[in-house]
């Protein structure tokens, strides 16, 4: 008696296991990925700081660099703007930099102004005056393979502000969407 309710709870079991294994339904999702020409973004060796010129301590409004190469306000006679390089696929591009850019003075390291900064990109290397603005986490697309950016940007008026050698650094990332 108890070697058959012991067989007929193995078999029970059993077929309570095949029940449920039966239940156990699949699916699938496809996988894929595109990979596209290694994206790189470099500074140009020409244009490669963004560099206001030797300015006033007394300069009464902003002083404005302007990314385009024109519309410069107070800025020193030598002045110079950057110029960022991406190459890739011809793909749209995200483009992100810094807000504001933190100028410390070299010497002391405590005097400090803060530069604003103006992107513009295009296509074609010899269109920096005709270039659009470039805001921060816009997208722009490679033309064969190429886009360019210029980076100027603006400080505020200097009329307190302590004589010195101000320096910083701009950060930007370009990433594919």
């Amino acid at each position: 008696m108890k070697t058959t309710i012991k067989t007929i709870l193995t078999l029970t079991l059993v077929m309570g296991l095949g029940i449920m294994a039966n239940a156990q339904k699949t699916a699938t999702a496809p996988a894929s990925a595109t990979v596209l020409a290694n994206l790189t973004i470099t500074l140009d060796g020409t244009q490669s700081e963004i560099a206001f010129g030797t300015l006033s301590a007394s300069t009464p409004g902003p002083v404005v660099l302007g990314a385009n190469g024109t519309a410069n306000a107070n800025t020193g006679t030598v002045t110079n703007v950057a110029r960022f390089d991406l190459t890739g696929a011809d793909n749209p591009v995200t483009v992100t930099y810094d807000a504001t850019v933190t100028l410390t003075e070299t010497v002391g390291g405590v005097a400090t102004m803060v530069m604003t900064p103006e992107v513009v990109g295009a296509a074609l290397s010899t269109d920096q005056a005709a270039a659009s603005a470039v805001p921060s986490l816009s997208a722009v697309t490679l033309a064969s393979g190429v886009y360019f950016l210029w980076v100027g940007g603006t400080i505020p008026a200097l009329a307190t502000q302590a004589t010195g050698i101000y320096e910083g650094t701009f950060n930007i990332d370009v990433e594919y969407n």
